[in-house]
């Protein structure tokens, strides 16, 4: 309860200090190494004869590397991908795309998707399909630059933007204006060196990081390397992080559902805790708003932002986990288990003890599907992932990418084409552990291959 108390005192502070002031910092595409290092610059071609063309404006040409010794490409700007989707598929083989289900009859599912129209793709390569809440819409991903972050009580070496991320290594605060009205999730990693503690305050104004943003009207929330905490009017709970979590860096989720008063966290995709949270959203902004305690000697760094606006009585389902069998996932939390037969004109069909049920979609919050499985993209130097503006990835065999696009192939959806500005970021190395540099900026120039 002593570090519970001690949360309470840091956001009960009422230090008088100046507005927070927008944060500024460098843009640019950067290509990371496998070992750490990274060079900024722009991509210009990728071909499997001559590999990753890379252009710098220190080098007369183009400097070509061999995927081989690529970790990835994190690109300075994306294009918003245009859809309305209704789902969120998750596939056996890590793919995840957001798209709406048409049909499930026999062994094919139906899906219509963003990049290739309407697509038929094996039922076994599906694991769970997860149906989105009403109004889901994705209100902010990046960072791709500074733009519209606000920092505060900014300390020496506080925060800084650093190549698609946010570095604190004093005291400070770092908030963003979203425009919160309805239930939220907030997801982005967390990496740290050392003991350090971070506090998250939820519809709060960010530019006010000494006033309404810590009082206990809004919801609060802390991190240290072993523990989450809430703060809100009713007091301090707090929950152990999971066993087995990586020692600097973790994947952060958290759904606040204002319709039934609840607030869920996760790490790395696993519930650690459930809170009622009972009035605590009648926060006086619309804003979020990060705070680094001061520990000398420690960094955190803030990256890969995904924040979603939504309404209604569930939320995105993050438990998503592998199942031997069929399973249905009702809006009152139930689940029932069963053959699931099909899906067409808005009703899930499902055997369960001999009879034949029909339920309409808008009862369901997620069907997993048992047995998936699919044949895996074949290990090679230009096995890929792309990443994709308001989620999503997909896997795939890179042939091609220049100035007129991308093209590959896929395992499941087969042969791919789309634009390369819609993509975020590409994962090369997949299998192959990465030099982790929590916190810390590249090597710049490193493992050059001329």
């Amino acid at each position: 309860m002593a570090g519970a108390l001690a949360c309470l005192a840091v956001f009960s502070a009422r230090a008088e200090a100046p507005a927070a002031t927008p944060a500024a910092g460098a843009t640019g595409s950067v290509l990371e190494f496998v070992d750490g290092s990274a060079l900024h610059g722009q991509l210009e071609r990728v071909d499997l004869e001559h590999g990753v063309s890379w252009l710098h404006p220190e080098a007369r040409s183009a400097i070509h590397f061999k995927p081989a010794h690529i970790d990835c490409i994190r690109f300075a700007r994306a294009e918003n991908v245009t859809m309305a989707p209704t789902c969120h598929l998750f596939f056996a083989n890590g793919d995840d795309i957001f798209g709406s289900v048409s049909n499930l009859d026999g062994g094919q599912l139906s899906l219509n998707t963003w990049f290739g129209g309407t697509l038929s793709v094996p039922r076994g390569a599906v694991s769970a399909i997860a149906f989105l809440p009403r109004g889901y819409r994705i209100v902010y991903e990046g960072p791709y630059d500074a733009g519209g972050w606000y920092v505060g009580n900014n300390a020496d070496q506080g925060w800084t933007y650093q190549d698609g991320g946010f570095v604190g290594a004093g005291a400070g605060t770092l908030g963003r204006d979203l425009g919160l009205t309805n239930s939220m999730t907030v997801e982005f990693d967390v990496a740290w060196t050392g003991q350090y503690s971070l506090l998250v305050s939820l519809y709060c104004d960010p530019r006010e990081f000494a006033g309404n943003s810590f009082l206990l009207e809004s919801t609060q929330i802390s991190f240290d390397p072993n523990t989450v905490r809430l703060v809100n009017a009713a007091g301090a709970a707090a929950a152990a992080l999971p066993a087995g979590l990586d020692q600097n860096k973790m994947r952060v989720t958290i759904h606040c559902n204002k319709e039934e008063g609840t607030l869920e966290v996760f790490v790395n995709d696993l519930l650690v805790k459930s809170w009622e949270a009972g009035n605590s959203y009648k926060g006086a902004g619309t804003g979020i708003l990060f705070r680094r305690v001061s520990m000398p000697g420690t960094t955190v760094r803030l990256s890969n932002f995904s924040m979603a606006a939504w309404s209604g009585r569930y939320g995105p389902d993050a438990s998503l986990t592998a199942t031997n069998g069929d399973f249905i996932h009702f809006i009152n939390h139930d689940r029932t288990g069963g053959k699931i037969t099909g899906i067409k004109d808005g009703k899930v069909t499902v055997s369960v003890g001999g009879s034949t049920l029909a339920v309409p979609l808008e009862r369901v919050t997620q069907i997993s599907l048992g047995g998936a499985g699919v044949p895996a993209e074949p290990s090679g130097p230009w096995e890929v992932r792309a990443h994709f503006p308001g989620g999503g990835s997909l896997s795939f065999q890179l042939e091609k990418w220049d100035e007129h696009g991308l093209s590959g192939k896929s395992a499941i959806f087969g042969p791919l084409e789309f634009q390369t500005g819609a993509i975020r970021r590409m994962d090369f190395n997949l299998h192959r552990p990465k030099a982790d540099l929590a916190g810390a900026g590249g090597r710049e120039f490193g493992d050059l291959d001329e």
